[in-house]
């Protein structure tokens, strides 16, 4: 591309990412709200890395933090669903991923609606377009 003379080059749009973050640019996955439930407490967190991982059977692959208390009762219960939000739910979404559930409520602190799932103790999150019901494979 050329640059018409007596015109301002056109000043690059780029910006420096840390190496450390540089996933966040490779990452399209839809952000998926994972709830989980185990010795009658509950929790949700919001996540982009999920993805698909097998056809038959059926399975998903995840990253938990393994101080989170997210994955703290996925391994008590060995299960967690995947909720699927629409845009609507935006910045519950982000609520709901910037605070921790260990001390507080965060379904109520992000006002999140929740009904019961049909085959494990994780709630699931109304106003979402799918939801998926897990277990952890061995």
């Amino acid at each position: 591309m050329q640059e018409n003379e007596g015109e301002e080059p056109m000043k690059s749009p780029a910006q420096p990412v840390d190496l450390a973050r540089s996933y966040l640019l490779l990452n399209h996955h839809p952000v998926v709200m994972i709830t989980s439930a185990a010795n009658g407490r509950t929790n949700v967190m919001s996540a982009s890395w999920v993805m698909p991982l097998d056809f038959d059977p059926p399975k998903v692959a995840l990253v938990v933090d393994g101080r989170s208390f997210t994955r703290e009762l996925i391994e008590a219960s060995g299960a967690q669903a995947l909720n699927v939000p629409c845009p609507d739910l935006a910045a519950k979404v982000l609520a709901a991923g910037s605070i921790c559930g260990r001390d507080c409520d965060k379904f109520a602190q992000a006002g999140l609606d929740t009904f019961a799932a049909s085959r494990i103790a994780a709630p699931l999150i109304g106003g979402c377009v799918a939801w998926l019901e897990c277990r952890v494979i061995p």
